[in-house]
């Protein structure tokens, strides 16, 4: 995704990014359009740092026997997480701000940062960025630093310039990954992306439009689910158990404590797996064994004389 995101900043410098996933097609003409009201509707951004639309899938089986297709969690949680400081980011389907990417803070917090640290130099933003003057270009206006404007240049040199930020080694001791772009650290990457743009100040909004915007395809095995599943618990507690603790982002940064609480539902998933184990499996236990775990209730009949 860093790669990606590189690439597309010195081949354009729009102030919105479209982030869908290589299985989903969009299904609503209108999402742009309905994106953009969310985005630009606010008298303050802080309000819109993402635009984060529900996943929905075509072919999807009936009556959704392996629980992948996230019935539940859009029909009962987002709509909730609306509501505080907004949906997590889901890592498709989602129209971001460039400079949220970019790790840049609301206005009222970025305004206060830069009074007290002053404006980025332009080597604090070769050392964020990467040795590409064309990358620190792209990220000059955002950060509003006075670095002399570059002459432009062909679509031929452009090419090459993506193909110098797309190596490997290119992000090697720059910011990409921590603080510029999407985070590393967990496997459930997008989630903490979404966690560390909360813990600047960025709240996000919810978009489920009908038709839906995007349609993308689950799996339809067993084997396929069981898989996906292993790498969302691994990752979401990879960030229960790591430095990125949704409590430390509210102790020491502006996640809200109702925000953090809605992360630690999530981030505590895997570890209740064992628990949800022995209940699934208590009420067989108790048919094979003739018992029941349901407390007998004696009811007392007192009759008075007169």
């Amino acid at each position: 995704m860093n790669v990606l995101a590189r690439v597309s900043a010195v081949m354009t410098n729009a102030p919105i990014i479209l982030n869908v996933d290589c299985d989903m097609f969009v299904n609503n003409p209108q999402v742009v359009l309905h994106a953009m009201c969310l985005l630009l509707g606010f008298d303050d951004e802080t309000c819109s740092g993402f635009v984060q639309v529900p996943q929905r899938f075509y072919g999807k089986l009936k009556d959704d026997p392996f629980g992948n297709q996230m019935e539940v969690l859009r029909e009962k949680l987002f709509g909730g997480l609306a509501g505080l400081q907004g949906i997590f980011y889901l890592g498709t389907g989602c129209f971001h701000r460039r400079k949220i990417i970019y790790g840049v803070a609301p206005a009222s917090f970025a305004a206060i940062k830069h009074e007290r640290e002053g404006s980025l130099s332009y080597e604090d933003l070769l050392t964020k960025f990467g040795a590409s003057m064309e990358l620190v270009e792209s990220s000059r206006n955002i950060y509003s630093v006075e670095i002399p404007p570059k002459p432009m240049i062909d679509i031929t040199s452009r090419i090459q310039v993506a193909k110098q930020v797309s190596t490997c080694n290119y992000e090697t001791g720059t910011h990409w990954g921590e603080e510029i772009g999407w985070s590393y650290g967990s496997m459930a990457e997008d989630i903490l992306t979404g966690q560390r743009i909360h813990s600047a100040g960025w709240k996000t909004t919810l978009l489920d439009t009908n038709p839906p915007a995007f349609l993308g395809c689950a799996p339809t095995g067993g084997p396929a689910s069981l898989t996906q599943y292993k790498r969302w618990a691994t990752g979401v507690l990879e960030i229960l158990l790591g430095q990125n603790n949704p409590i430390i982002a509210t102790t020491f940064k502006r996640l809200q404590f109702r925000q953090c609480l809605a992360y630690l539902v999530l981030y505590i998933w895997s570890m209740r797996a064992p628990f949800e184990l022995c209940y699934a499996l208590l009420g067989p236990f108790c048919l094979f064994r003739n018992h029941s775990f349901l407390l007998k209730v004696n009811f007392c009949l007192t009759v008075h004389s007169t």
